[in-house]
């Protein structure tokens, strides 16, 4: 062996034996986590059940605030309906003129679609068509969807389940119009109401719209898609005196639509739930020169706790436990859904 090898050998022999520094570092760690897992199991959680507790301090702490301001809604309720009411009263109307003569009998036929998952909702949309003061030969109401808990002989039923649950929109719409025996289509989703005061505002106008829309409310009586413009597949508010655009579309829970539309146009029955079945049938219908005409006093309001405005748009409010991340507390945002335009 020479002198070299044996000296290498030895170099060798050296660094095995000693530790390297890393290797302490290390074994220090392991020994700290070790401390540390021994605290923790003999102090019944420690450091993460403190934190526990302040994450309930402050969920708790943030659902008394919402119960609080639920409370000042409730006592300024009345003194905000007032005050929409006289803004209402104050809006510009757009008057345009309609382009044809209606060929069906002047009344209303109510168009509900239901998954059925509501009842009670439905029920109350029903009640609020009904304390409308308009003559039983002048209304209609028409169901379609799963409407197998309507027992109510003198409502029109259209069964159709497939269409429902697979969020076909437009289908089902598009059979409750065709089945309409007066002139004014109201299109509706099954969590709306009519304000007491609906039909006589409608009324007001004497027929003068080809689409027709109004205030639409949150049940915190701020703002759903009422006015709106479609910008990059996004909705936005616009200011009520502002007047019509072809930018504009109508929500698909609440419009207003004559009878003659329906010669010619109808919803795109391919559009599932939050495809834009609305926008789709709103463009084509403004591109055909059909104009929207807003009528403020026709207020409903969009009856789901879950929406409110924000700024310029309206979002979905969910629980956090809907969410599967745990760490989320409280209420989460959610925008409401972009529109596609086919």
């Amino acid at each position: 062996m020479s002198g070299r090898t044996l000296v290498q050998k030895l170099k060798s022999l050296v660094k095995n034996g000693k530790p390297s520094r890393e290797e302490a570092e290390i074994k220090a760690l392991k020994e700290e986590i070790a401390c540390l897992r021994k605290e923790l199991s003999s102090s019944n959680g420690g450091p993460f059940t403190l934190i526990q507790r302040e994450i309930d301090i402050l969920r708790n702490e943030m659902q008394e605030n919402i119960a609080a301001i639920h409370r000042l809604e409730i006592l300024t309720l009345r003194r905000r309906i007032e005050l929409l009411s006289d803004f209402g009263k104050t809006l510009h109307q757009n008057t345009p003129r309609s382009r044809r003569e209606s060929v069906k009998p002047e009344g209303y036929s109510f168009g509900i679609i239901t998954n059925g998952k509501r009842p009670e909702k439905l029920r109350k949309l029903i009640e609020s068509i009904e304390n409308q003061p308009l003559p039983h030969r002048r209304f209609e109401i028409l169901a379609a969807g799963c409407v197998g808990d309507l027992t109510e002989d003198w409502i029109n039923k259209f069964p159709m389940e497939s269409a429902a649950a697979e969020g076909r929109l437009g289908a089902m719409r598009n059979t409750l119009a065709k089945n309409a025996r007066f002139n004014k289509f109201v299109s509706l989703d099954d969590d709306f109401l009519l304000h007491p005061g609906w039909a006589a505002a409608v009324d007001e106008v004497q027929d003068d719209f080809d689409v027709a829309t109004g205030i639409i409310l949150n049940p915190d009586l701020s703002r759903y898609c009422d006015w709106v413009n479609i910008i990059e597949n996004y909705t936005f508010l616009r200011p009520y005196h502002e007047t019509f655009d072809k930018c504009q579309y109508v929500t698909g829970g609440y419009g207003i639509y004559k009878d003659y539309i329906f010669l010619e146009h109808s919803w795109n029955e391919d559009l599932g739930f939050y495809q834009g079945e609305d926008v789709s049938f709103s463009r084509r219908l403004f591109d055909a020169g059909y104009q929207l005409k807003f009528i403020p006093k026709a207020t409903v309001m969009h009856d789901d706790e879950r929406y409110r405005q924000k700024g310029y748009g309206v979002v979905r409010l969910k629980q956090a436990d809907s969410y599967y991340d745990a760490s989320d507390i409280g209420l989460r945002l959610e925008k409401l859904c972009p529109r596609t335009l086919s």
